[in-house]
């Protein structure tokens, strides 16, 4: 990428945001949210997006996705051109300390956010992290491998207290920056004029474990839904690889019901935002449907792992746990944790809270960029 010059003749700064968009609309919400939030303060920056799968975002002025799937030498080497091609690079969002699917230098989200830090270094790049999520790590070897790629980076900002509990811990004892609580950039969407009209819209995940139960449980909240509150419901693949298992419930909700009952499978965050911001209430496991709705519409939570039991503890969202019920009772009362919202005046509160921390977010990251910039001129 040749750097564009700015309207006084100076190179732009450039940032590269090394996230996970592509194929789930919420990270495609993350990687847009960042471009808006430093653009808004540096318009004249060149932003270079990250992609899992082109398409999801699209080219415009100032806004340049290159395909990141680093298994294969053209996604590699567009990882590393736009590395280089940075006077900032920014890793994240999501959870990408993690090690659900490899916790090593080169497998899952872990080995990803290990190459990202690696080549900032090698080619003596500004790396800070978005507001990430940092999962608890479950072999002594992944704790190690995050710990070595975030020490060396100038800012580490989480976006929930359990993320911030746990990368404490990762760097304890190492020379390395504070890590600072922000929250989801994805969260510049959230807080839309609420709708008492709508569909419920359900949105599930499908990630291998337990998906039967899920189906079910989804299916169920979708007859209640109908019974209960007289609402069409809507079961939308925040992730379009869910879009198949999406289907799949809505086919197995009870005849009675059925007619009222459709899916959507959102190819851009504008189509998601549409379906979301229509909607009379949410019932999700997927965060950024959450985030997406949150203070706009009584949302209730199907939590299965770290980041939606922190999000709930953090946000005063109402739900359970996947496990330790009957599919009936779970159902049941996530049903009834939407047909009412006692906590909209608490999240409305906590929303401007956080933004506010999001506002420094940027703002420090914006002086680290320009600054940066002016470095390399």
């Amino acid at each position: 990428m040749r750097p564009r010059q700015d309207p006084g003749g100076a190179r732009a700064p450039v940032v590269t945001i090394c996230g996970v968009a592509g194929h789930n609309r919420g990270d495609d919400a993350i990687a847009l949210a960042l471009v808006a939030g430093l653009r808004a303060r540096v318009p004249e920056m060149q932003a270079r997006v990250a992609m899992l799968r082109l398409g999801a975002i699209l080219p415009a002025p100032g806004l340049t996705p290159f395909l990141a799937a680093r298994r294969h030498p053209v996604g590699l080497a567009g990882l590393a051109r736009s590395i280089a091609a940075a006077d900032l690079v920014i890793l994240g969002g999501g959870s990408v300390i993690q090690d659900k699917f490899g916790g090593g230098r080169v497998t899952g989200m872990l080995g990803y956010s290990w190459m990202v830090a690696w080549l900032a270094r090698l080619f003596g790049r500004a790396l800070i992290t978005a507001p990430i999520g940092v999962d608890a790590l479950a072999t002594a070897p992944a704790r190690r491998i995050a710990a070595e790629l975030l020490a060396p980076a100038r800012a580490i900002t989480v976006r929930d207290t359990r993320s911030l509990a746990e990368v404490t811990a990762l760097l304890a004892g190492r020379a390395a920056p504070a890590p600072v609580l922000a929250c989801d950039p994805a969260f510049a969407f959230a807080g839309a004029p609420p709708r008492d009209e709508g569909p419920v819209v359900l949105a599930p995940a499908f990630e291998g474990e337990c998906d039967t139960r899920v189906a079910a449980i989804f299916a169920r909240i979708a007859a209640l839904a109908v019974a209960r509150l007289d609402r069409d419901v809507v079961i939308v693949a925040m992730d379009e690889r869910d879009a198949a298992a999406a289907e799949a419930v809505a086919t197995a909700v009870p005849a009675s019901a059925r007619a009222r009952v459709s899916t959507a499978r959102p190819a851009t965050l504008d189509a998601t935002l549409a379906i979301l911001r229509g909607a009379a209430a949410l019932i999700a496991m997927r965060l950024h449907a959450m985030i997406l709705c949150y203070a706009a519409s009584p949302i209730a939570c199907l939590s299965r792992t770290t980041k939606t039991d922190a999000f709930m503890a953090d946000y005063a969202v109402p739900g359970t746990a996947l496990h330790g019920a009957d599919v009936e009772t779970i159902a049941a009362l996530l049903v009834e944790a939407v047909a009412r919202w006692p906590e909209r005046a608490t999240q409305a509160a906590i929303l401007t809270e956080r933004r506010v921390l999001l506002d420094t977010f940027y703002d420090q990251t914006a002086t680290l960029l320009v600054r940066a910039a002016e470095t390399r001129r």
